[in-house]
């Protein structure tokens, strides 16, 4: 099972440690986990394209929360334009969905985390949690379906802060020609 995944079952865990009686920091760390749980899936996503294994976790390093915010916004932003022109059913309307709901679901995600972390006046309610890791997951199996396109694997590079997109020209990319 891969790392995100597992963070993705330990978030659900967490929310439910104590169903009957939950536990504000409980619910606190279980949105946050989910939150990490999204973010790790997208970077490990980015870097297995990375030909060279051994440098793969410190590519990992260079992805930043802001600049990945950033671009999920942009990416929701963008789609919302292209769905507001009301395209025709099929693969491509299908496709932008699902990123869609990866993009959007990141930057929700985020803001729930940041929530979560550093506003120790909201209180959190087990449905709410629950429903927000729902929405992780369903946020992966999105991806799932897009992972191969190449508009999602654009996507994944927009995360990059531009000065290191730039770094990364010319180097060792699985789909770069030899």
């Amino acid at each position: 099972m891969a790392y995100s995944d597992e963070l993705l079952e330990l978030a659900q865990d967490i929310a439910n440690l104590h169903a009957q009686h939950p536990h504000q920091p409980s619910l606190r760390r279980a949105v946050s986990t989910a939150y990490y749980a999204l973010f790790h899936l997208l970077i490990s996503e980015a870097t297995s394209n990375w030909s060279r294994p051994e440098l793969r976790a410190i590519l990992a390093r260079v992805f930043d929360h802001g600049p990945m915010k950033q671009a999920a916004d942009k990416k929701v932003s963008e789609l919302n334009n292209y769905f507001k022109e009301k395209p025709p059913e099929g693969p491509e309307r299908t496709l932008n969905y699902h990123l869609y709901n990866v993009a959007d679901t990141f930057a929700q995600a985020q803001y729930h985390r940041n929530e979560a972390d550093y506003n120790s006046a909201r209180e959190w309610d087990l449905t709410e949690v629950l429903l927000h890791i729902d929405s992780v997951a369903d946020a992966f199996k999105s991806w799932n379906i897009i992972r191969d396109e190449p508009r999602a694997q654009a996507y994944l590079v927009s995360m990059l802060q531009n000065k290191e997109r730039g770094r990364l020209r010319g180097h060792a990319l699985k789909s770069d020609p030899p």
